[in-house]
């Protein structure tokens, strides 16, 4: 009979296995990051950002913070019985957002055009937040989530928001002569291979309906591996 761990249990074994492999790798994938990054402590253990668990495949995967960084070190433990680490890689960080702007309609305006509520509203003449240079147009910005996450969930959790309300993102869309979804993509420079970035026909048709299209800006941080 499988024994049942409490989430609180798991996740207290799944960080003291982090913070084992840290110190003292066991895995070469481990021992390449920690020669090229520094992971975030918190009460002297690894900064995890979020976990996932997944039941239906008796997985979780850790994201752990790096310092001056802004993609995860990512662990991965199959908890089917002992919670054991079968690998470490780095997750990209992925932001996404639509953001309507227009220099002749009001932040009020652009308000009224849709039901759905805002992740942030910009008004002409406030500041950016260096504080250096005005806005000098009125918008709405809808975001996916902030915490960790792959494209393809990130993307789909924004359309969900956005088809809510379908006929008014459609028309903020034309009146403000706005069809991109930004997505900003930061990879782990490692050893030059960037993998993930993957969109199904489920995503693509939704785009279509919705009448957007995406634009990528995709970069890569940190430092390369070392070569011995």
């Amino acid at each position: 009979m499988r024994r049942t761990v409490s989430t609180n249990s798991m996740t207290t074994m799944i960080t003291n296995i982090i913070t084992d492999e840290l110190l003292n790798p066991t895995f070469e994938m481990t021992r390449q990051y920690l020669k090229t990054l520094e992971v975030k402590y918190e009460d002297n253990k690894p900064k995890i950002a979020k976990i996932d668990f997944d039941k239906n495949h008796n997985q979780a995967t850790a994201f752990i913070e790096i310092k001056n960084e802004s993609f995860y070190l990512e662990f991965v433990f199959d908890t089917t019985d002992n919670i054991q680490l079968t690998d470490v890689d780095t997750l990209p960080f992925v932001r996404i957002s639509f953001m309507p702007t227009s220099e002749k309609l009001t932040t009020d305006e652009l308000l009224k055009i849709t039901s759905i509520k805002p992740t942030n509203t910009i008004t002409k003449g406030d500041f950016f937040s260096n504080g250096k240079f005005e806005y000098t147009y009125n918008g709405l910005e809808f975001e996916t989530f902030s915490e960790p996450g792959r494209l393809e969930r990130k993307l789909k959790y924004l359309l969900d928001i956005l088809e809510t309300d379908l006929e008014g993102i459609k028309k903020l869309s034309v009146q403000t002569s706005t069809k991109d979804i930004f997505v900003t993509i930061v990879y782990h420079i490692g050893n030059g291979n960037f993998t993930g970035l993957y969109l199904d026909n489920e995503i693509l048709n939704r785009l279509a309906r919705l009448g957007l299209e995406l634009t990528f800006d995709i970069y890569a941080t940190g430092e390369k591996f070392s070569i011995e």
